[in-house]
């Protein structure tokens, strides 16, 4: 019964724990993205971006599937296609 408990509760535990440390991809890559409402640009991992062209923000409104992404060599590109923007 009591080993029970203990299996529960470090299953309890190691779920915690792995929803609590951020989704960041091993190669570097964030997705884009905005919030009409604050007119807030951010990525979806976290963090904000320094600065975005008028181009990276049209390219965002396209609308196309997979959404931009971002390396951080300064390399903007569409997220399904692998697509360079610019």
């Amino acid at each position: 019964m009591a080993r029970n408990f203990i299996t529960i509760g470090l299953l309890v535990l190691v779920t915690t724990v792995s929803t609590v440390i951020p989704n960041k991809p091993s190669d570097g890559v964030s997705t884009l993205g905005y919030n009409p409402t604050y007119d807030l640009w951010f990525f979806v991992q976290g963090g904000r971006p320094v600065k975005l062209t008028k181009t990276i923000m049209d390219a965002y409104k396209m609308r196309k599937p997979g959404g931009v992404c971002h390396k951080p060599v300064d390399d903007w590109f569409f997220c399904k296609t692998g697509e360079k923007i610019q």
